[in-house]
């Protein structure tokens, strides 16, 4: 699609020594005017040359000068624009104004951030220019109980009050953002048409300052806004097995249930020289084939040279066997679920990386188990909010961690990121990434020459990386 001639118009007048709507007063840890704070917001986004402040006040627009953006002259004071029409106020701002789509940026909203506008021009293409609304605004979705002076609005006020839940949803506008091409505005002289597109930001992007109560909870919520920015910003992608859980137990008792070396779990032993000749082994494991190989190594007493052992593709056997390990593991998930999920161990201090979890909502995890039980065994040991994972559907849809981790970087414009590995060569295949640091974690499924567990350091790199 051809690149959109968007501009940013920023309306601001000034209606004396009152706080209402105030871009003037000074705002976060710099106390920048709150214009100011806004256009640097914008020009994050957009090219100065298509920012414009719009005023009759000399001082908004000597700032907007002093950030190299474009001034619009309005002759018409806060008073006179009050009483008259405000679509002609917009009318009179557009016309002097030659882009193709205007987005009408509240100053007053400062954490309306650098992520909403950008997903708001994103959703504007996709949405009206591709689809069939006309035009977009900030909202707020709103699920409460209304009234107004003749009653209750939404909802009945009686013994058969609606659960908050099942209400149909309102819609506050927030003033934060409308985007509509210029010449429809022009055409109806107004910035909303008919079938407006509404853009939900949360609560927090859609406050408003007009008046001082409005001021004083944003600059309270400022350090909130502050850590979800940063948030926004970095991403901290980890493996599952082999970093936070390990899994080998489980697949050893899969596998020997497979073979029929073991009928039941009750049967499974752990602590035998041929599982310990197993897990020796698991570092060099990838597809669950592989198991198949490694069981007839250790039969044939090669499980030391099994490097060399393990061909570069399954034979048939090996297929049939993967096969029946996947079913096997589905009839005992189905009917044995508690035991099963006990079989794969947290790493001794990985309750860390749990905690990181709960207290960062930018983590995410890539792996190639399935997600219910990642999450199931992340519940288990205290897991206490939702957390993205990117499970084996994702991997068969890229084909490899690293096409996913690109493509989530880039969708999601991360500044930085971190993806943590105890697979060297799945390391190896991400080296490519851009803004992406890669660390192994090397107490996991790793050469036993090259173990080490480093986990401390891993996980104090990522406190100092998210905080």
């Amino acid at each position: 699609m051809k690149e959109l001639d968007v501009c940013a118009v920023i309306p601001v007048q000034q209606g004396g020594n009152d706080l209402i709507r105030n871009a003037l007063v000074p705002f976060g840890e710099d106390s920048l005017p709150l214009i100011v704070w806004k256009i640097r917001q914008l020009k994050n986004i957009f090219q100065s040359n298509k920012i414009y402040v719009s005023s009759n006040s000399k001082d908004i627009l000597l700032l907007g000068e002093q950030e190299g953006i474009n001034t619009h002259f309005r002759e018409k004071s806060l008073k006179e624009e009050n009483e008259g029409c405000f679509g002609d106020v917009i009318t009179s701002v557009v016309r002097e104004i030659s882009h193709d789509h205007i987005a009408w940026v509240s100053p007053v909203n400062p954490f309306m951030s650098e992520y909403d506008y950008r997903n708001a021009l994103e959703a504007y293409e996709e949405k009206i220019i591709a689809g069939s609304y006309d035009s977009l605004m900030a909202v707020n979705k709103v699920l409460d109980y209304f009234w107004n002076d003749e009653g209750s609005i939404n909802y009945h006020a009686n013994k058969s009050q609606e659960l908050r839940s099942k209400l149909a949803p309102t819609y506050r506008v927030t003033n934060g953002l409308f985007l509509r091409d210029r010449a429809a505005i022009l055409n109806e002289g107004y910035f909303l048409g008919e079938k407006p597109y509404k853009y939900e930001v949360t609560k927090l992007a859609g406050l408003d300052i007009n008046a001082q109560d409005d001021l004083d909870v944003a600059i309270s919520l400022s350090s909130l806004f502050k850590k979800q920015e940063n948030e926004k910003n970095k991403v901290v992608f980890l493996d599952f097995d082999g970093v936070i859980f390990d899994s080998v137990i489980e697949a050893y008792a899969m596998a020997l249930l497979t073979t029929g070396k073991i009928k039941t779990l009750n049967e499974f032993d752990i602590d035998t020289e041929h599982a310990k000749r197993f897990v020796a082994q698991r570092y060099l494991v990838g597809p669950a084939w592989n198991y198949y190989y490694l069981l007839k190594a250790i039969e044939d007493n090669h499980d030391l040279e099994f490097s060399d052992y393990l061909p570069s593709e399954a034979g048939i056997d090996a297929k049939e066997f993967q096969g029946a390990f996947f079913a096997t593991r589905q009839v005992i998930r189905n009917n044995f679920w508690d035991k099963w999920l006990s079989l794969n161990q947290l790493y001794d201090g990985s309750d860390q990386f749990i905690d990181l979890i709960n207290k960062n909502k930018n983590i995410v995890i890539v792996t190639t188990k399935d997600a219910e039980t990642v999450k199931a065994l992340l519940d288990n040991y205290g897991l206490k909010r939702a957390i993205d994972i990117y499970d084996a559907k994702s991997y068969e849809q890229f084909g490899c961690k690293s096409y996913f981790m690109d493509d989530y970087i880039k969708r999601n414009k991360i500044q930085s990121s971190i993806f943590i590995d105890d697979s060297i060569g799945q390391l190896e295949k991400c080296k490519w990434v851009k803004s992406l640091q890669l660390h192994q974690a090397r107490w996991g499924y790793v050469h036993p020459n090259e173990y080490l567990d480093n986990k401390q350091d891993i996980i104090n790199l990522l406190n100092s990386e998210l905080n």
